[in-house]
């Protein structure tokens, strides 16, 4: 059946039957225009996939034993703008920012503050008006353009086309001149339904309508595999044509020195993927960060990212030859070839079970993981920077952070630029 109805709503939707007849019609044309039953079909295959994936990678650390991995340190490097050419950069926006939206209301902030608000353009204190962290990365990124002599091509991927994510900051980039970048773009990344463990799909009660997510922090690189971005072209398509081999993967809720990103470039050359960490000084369970190492089991060795609740006592004794430094933590930076997704996709990918709406059980959002990006790999290796040199948006303590970076590394002056 490709059309939901309410007998097959009845077996799919949780709680179906609580809802007026008008909600129901409103549920069902909602459903039908959006994730018609082949698509809740795909989307729960997949909710089973991710759930028995993330089964599987409670074991990867089980009778494998875990080297240091290869680290590349940034400060070694004689990374010039040059060694952008051949990159393109992809920005990830996506993020809807609830805890920095909560910590400012927090502080006083008015509806009027938080109008169009998303974490990665909310103003910057001490910036030009109308900068947040993804203008100023655009800033830079144009400045490093014109040092090199280079038109680098830019892809900003957005929440889903759907939400206020999408709308705000497809705006935004079409401000300025595109902040003098020759190729920018937005993508909005897909999303899922979210069901339930049994494969309901969980209802907004408030609304009466289907509970979604975006489809985690791998689904704006899935999305550059898919055609229709220009025409019947894919976003890695289109990369392609314009000459570019590789791909920075940023966060525009960050701030990077800018000789974090030339040597991201430099570095990157010689790997199919390539991870940005810190070293970290001490190791110990208290520790939230994924770590880098690499695996060697059943004759193989592969570089991958491990998280807090898979590691175990050893991944926390690993270190490198000095025996001073411990495994690099993941900054959730990247570089990789444009093959690398074009050749494979990334696993489905399961978060820990969790409250998405009360009343409903706890259940995992589904999507993909950009740390499995290290997974796909075969000449990976991890960048090593130092921890001042970037700083990330969580709350709205972090922006004074952003700021002193910004005013250190020269960031505010490229902003400055931009509107004169």
């Amino acid at each position: 059946m490709n059309t939901w109805t309410d007998s097959l709503a009845q077996k799919h939707v949780y709680n179906f039957s609580a809802f007026s007849a008008a909600q129901k019609k409103n549920l069902l044309d909602e459903l039908n225009r959006r994730f018609p039953p082949p698509v809740y079909r795909e989307h729960r295959r997949r909710q089973l996939a991710a759930i028995k994936n993330a089964e599987e990678r409670k074991k990867i650390v089980s009778g494998a034993k875990q080297r240091f991995p290869p680290v590349i340190n940034a400060a070694d490097l004689n990374a010039a703008p040059s060694d952008l050419a051949g990159y393109a950069v992809v920005l990830t926006a996506g993020g809807d920012g609830e805890r920095l939206r909560a910590s400012l209301r927090g502080r006083g902030a008015s509806d009027a503050d938080l109008k169009d608000f998303t974490k990665a353009t909310f103003q910057l204190p001490g910036f030009p008006k109308g900068f947040g962290s993804l203008q100023a990365n655009l800033a830079v990124i144009a400045g490093l353009c014109r040092r090199g002599g280079l038109d680098i091509p830019v892809i900003v991927t957005t929440g889903p086309a759907s939400s206020e994510n999408a709308r705000i900051i497809s705006g935004v980039i079409a401000a300025r001149n595109n902040y003098g970048i020759k190729y920018l773009a937005a993508l909005a990344q897909d999303e899922r339904l979210h069901l339930t463990p049994d494969g309901m799909v969980a209802v907004d009660g408030d609304k009466a309508r289907p509970a979604t997510n975006p489809d985690e922090t791998g689904g704006p690189f899935m999305k550059l595999a898919q055609p229709g971005f220009s025409g019947m072209l894919s976003a890695l398509d289109w990369l392609s044509g314009l000459g570019c081999k590789k791909i920075i993967a940023l966060q525009a809720t960050a701030l990077y020195d800018p000789a974090v990103v030339l040597a991201m470039a430099a570095a990157g050359k010689q790997h199919d993927c390539m991870g940005v960490g810190i070293l970290r000084t001490k190791f110990d369970k208290t520790d939230q960060y994924g770590a880098f190492v690499n695996l060697e089991k059943n004759g193989t060795c592969s570089l991958v990212i491990i998280e807090q609740a898979v590691r175990n006592n050893e991944t926390m004794k690993v270190r490198d030859k000095t025996g001073k430094l411990f495994l690099p933590f993941n900054t959730g930076l990247y570089v990789f070839d444009v093959a690398l997704l074009s050749k494979s996709g990334l696993p489905d990918y399961a978060t820990p079970p969790k409250e998405v709406l009360p009343g409903l059980p706890k259940s995992p959002k589904i999507g993909y993981a950009a740390t499995d990006l290290m997974s796909c790999a075969k000449h990976g290796a991890v960048l090593s920077i130092e921890p001042d040199s970037y700083a990330v948006i969580k709350t709205a303590d972090d922006l004074e952070l952003l700021s002193a970076l910004a005013k250190r590394c020269g960031i505010i002056d490229l902003c400055t630029s931009r509107i004169k």
